[in-house]
């Protein structure tokens, strides 16, 4: 099992923080961000993890030595486009084959990883159902199946929870994602998140929704995030 993080953005809602150092290397009791999404990946089956840096990108390099498993992908124009760009930047290493794909700037417990895992080569979105903010892209489900990625905004009562910024690729729907990502980026369409580009692949891959109310993690996009994070996961 392979996973890409995406963590070329610095995170400028969080001010004079993200200055000097990009939001994935911010410390949460002891570790930063990228160390504990790596730690679990590592634990739980994944044998490669490519990384796609960008904003202070050296400060990554130099906490976070590349390895044979360990790997940056380096997105030199994060300044002017979005997500989707950093993980076309990927389509080379992961492309048709089973994957995570994570944020950068999530925490979450290991039992999440280890639902996901359950899902031999099926597409997966961990959703929270119970928890909605404003914060997070908000999913449609049908049967079981993610219909579409709604917009952070969309009201709670016409979307059924949260994503939280982790998916799981089949290999089938690697292909069928990453088709879609380089047809964009020919069109130099590379200011969009990459959920543009999953939700014109719904209707042909079969995305199920893995229900995890009550697990633990926390998407750090606010102030209020980072003290939210501290207390749920400095024991």
């Amino acid at each position: 099992m392979k996973a890409v993080i995406l963590a070329a953005g610095r995170g400028t809602r969080l001010g004079e923080i993200t200055c000097h150092n990009p939001k994935c290397l911010m410390d949460i009791g002891g570790r930063t961000i990228l160390e504990r999404q790596i730690d679990l990946l590592f634990k739980n089956s994944v044998t490669k993890i490519y990384i796609v840096i960008g904003f202070m990108a050296d400060n990554i390099k130099k906490k976070l030595k590349s390895t044979e498993n360990l790997i940056f992908i380096e997105n030199r124009e994060y300044e002017t486009t979005e997500n989707i760009y950093s993980l076309y930047l990927a389509s080379n290493y992961v492309k048709g084959e089973e994957f995570f794909l994570l944020n950068g700037d999530t925490i979450f417990e290991e039992d999440i990883i280890k639902k996901l895992l359950n899902y031999s080569e099926k597409d997966v979105a961990p959703v929270d159902s119970y928890y909605y903010d404003l914060e997070e892209l908000k999913v449609k489900v049908e049967e079981g199946f993610i219909k579409e990625i709604l917009p952070k905004t969309a009201p709670k009562m016409s979307s059924d929870g949260s994503t939280i910024g982790i998916f799981k690729f089949s290999s089938h729907g690697s292909r069928i994602l990453f088709d879609e990502i380089e047809t964009l980026i020919a069109k130099n369409i590379k200011n969009k998140w990459f959920e543009y580009a999953l939700n014109e692949t719904l209707r042909d891959m079969k995305m199920h929704k893995l229900d995890i109310r009550g697990l633990k993690w926390v998407e750090v996009d606010t102030l209020e995030d980072i003290e939210k994070a501290k207390e749920i996961f400095i024991t």
